[in-house]
C-alpha cells in the first residue's frame, strides 16, 4: 500500500493538501496562539507546585530539628501535623517526652510557626497529650504560648 492510497481512504477535509486553502491562515495563528497560552500557564502550573513541595518538604525537616532542639531528644519518630485546611504555615510537631514507642508515652507538641531561620522554626507554643491518644482538641492538656491563644486545647 502507497502513501496516496492511504490518504484516499480519509474523507477530503482530513486529507494533507498540497497548498493551504485561502483564509484559513488567520485561523491557525489563533490556534497557536491559543496552544501557546495554554502551554505558558501548564508550564507556570507546574513551576508553582514543584516550588510550594519545595517549600514544604524544607519546613518539614525544619521542624523535625526544632523539636529535637527545644526538647534536647534526638528520637526519629516525631509526627508532624500541617494546617492543610486554612493553607498556613503553621504546623504541629509531636513526640515522646521519653524513648518508647510511637505514642505509648506521654508527648510534648510544639507549634512551629514562620519562616525557616538556620534550619529551624520558631517554637511559640505547644501541648501535652496522654499516652496512646490521637492528636484532637479534648485530648490536649497543658497548653503553652501561642497554643493558648489560638485556642488548641479544651478550656
Amino acid at each position: 500500500m502507497n502513501a496516496s492510497t492511504t490518504w484516499q481512504r480519509l474523507p477530503e477535509r482530513l486529507r494533507p493538501r498540497e497548498r493551504e486553502v485561502r483564509g484559513r491562515g488567520d485561523l491557525r495563528r489563533v490556534e497557536s496562539t491559543l496552544l501557546v497560552l495554554a502551554l505558558i500557564l501548564l508550564a507556570i502550573a507546574t513551576v508553582n507546585d514543584v516550588v510550594l513541595q519545595t517549600h514544604t518538604n524544607g519546613r518539614l525537616t525544619a521542624d523535625l530539628r526544632t523539636w529535637r532542639a527545644v526538647t534536647g531528644h534526638n528520637y526519629h519518630n516525631i509526627s508532624v501535623e500541617q494546617d492543610l485546611k486554612g493553607h498556613t504555615t503553621r504546623d504541629v510537631a509531636c513526640g515522646n517526652i521519653a524513648p518508647g514507642a510511637p505514642g505509648a508515652l506521654p508527648q510534648v507538641c510544639f507549634v512551629l510557626t514562620g519562616p525557616v531561620v538556620h534550619g529551624r522554626r520558631a517554637a511559640n507554643g505547644g501541648f501535652h497529650l496522654p499516652p496512646f491518644t490521637a492528636d484532637k482538641r479534648p485530648n490536649r492538656y497543658g497548653c503553652f504560648g501561642s497554643a493558648v491563644q489560638q485556642r488548641l486545647c479544651p478550656p
